[in-house]
């Protein structure tokens, strides 16, 4: 293989793969936990001349199979595929999870995706894995399944932080509390959404403050309602704007919320995620694909009583973020 892929069926597994190291799982927001098991596969690859590959899946089973508490996933399907493959795989095997796919059993899941379909010689994995119809497949079963079809099985003890497990659970919890130090200490790296910019009410504009607007439903779970500081690159410019360099960890103020001064008493007023980008106040980003790292929560959204004394305080937000990111850079991973 000449270069990292991501695969969306066997069918596109290139023939000279060659054997492989396989890893499997959700993988949601690609965190601290995740990228220690995907280190040991490119370690435990390398030892053994295979190639390191992921094998995920979407949509979440939770989601298809209505489990209860579906979780609202912390990263965007492109995100993550792309995470794993910065990760150092060679490729990401992403299999779309559906009711029929949940009825293979273990040792068909295994034989037919990883043997046959990976050509798989090891696979890495952690204590607590299951796999198969009814998640009947576990560690044991793999031990079972490797002896009869010739895989090695590591097995890895769990990454604590704190004392406690990393998992994608807490991380989302820490998101929708606002406490973005905690999630950043999980996932290795600043939150991000993303998504196209929209065209809003323009009100940001008229007062001197022109925001990005992102669409109703972006790309990764949206934190807690507020004001934070943080980063915005362009990840796909639109056609009329190509040509034009692109911004790259531009320092910028966000806010979360239903814009409760100009919707007071409004139940139904649309929760806006909007990134005001420090430095040029002429900048045109519609239609160009942005993706937002969040650093810090500020403050929470307020009601003013006048636009006068939301325009003060804008002024405030935009100080507080420029010191809070004074020194801090943004992700070289959520360049590229």
């Amino acid at each position: 293989m000449t270069r990292a892929q991501i695969w969306h069926s066997l069918e596109e597994v290139p023939a000279d793969l060659g054997a492989s190291a396989v890893t499997i799982g959700n993988f949601d927001g690609v965190h601290l936990g995740h990228r220690y098991v995907l280190d040991a596969l490119r370690e435990n690859a390398a030892a053994r001349s295979l190639e390191p590959v992921a094998l995920t899946f979407w949509p979440h089973p939770r989601h298809v199979m209505h489990t209860p508490g579906d979780p609202a996933l912390v990263t965007a399907h492109e995100d993550r595929d792309r995470l794993l493959l910065l990760a150092g795989m060679s490729g990401v095997l992403d299999l779309e999870f559906t009711w029929d796919f949940a009825q293979y059993s273990a040792e068909d899941f295994v034989r037919v995706f990883l043997v046959e379909g990976l050509g798989m010689r090891c696979i890495v994995t952690g204590a607590d894995t299951r796999f198969g119809r009814g998640n009947t497949g576990d560690v044991e079963t793999l031990r079972a399944l490797g002896e009869k079809h010739g895989f090695e099985v590591v097995v890895l003890p769990d990454l604590p932080f704190d004392g406690e497990r990393i998992s994608s659970s807490a991380i989302r919890a820490a998101l929708l509390g606002g406490d973005m130090p905690e999630a950043t200490a999980m996932l290795g790296r600043f939150h991000t959404v993303s998504d196209t910019v929209h065209h809003g009410f323009k009100r940001g504009r008229e007062l001197g403050f022109p925001t990005a607007n992102l669409g109703p439903r972006p790309h990764g779970l949206v934190p807690q309602d507020g004001v934070y500081a943080g980063f915005l690159t362009v990840v796909e410019q639109a056609s009329e704007h190509r040509g034009i360099e692109p911004l790259v960890g531009a320092v910028t103020t966000i806010s979360i919320g239903t814009n409760p001064t100009f919707h007071e008493g409004s139940d139904d007023s649309p929760r806006m995620v909007e990134a005001y980008v420090h430095g040029d106040d002429t900048l045109d980003l519609y239609g160009d694909t942005v993706r937002l790292e969040f650093v810090e929560r500020q403050r929470p959204t307020l009601r003013f009583s006048s636009v006068d004394a939301l325009v003060a305080q804008m002024e405030i937000d935009k100080d507080v973020t420029r010191r809070t990111l004074d020194g801090v850079q943004p992700d070289v991973l959520h360049r590229r």
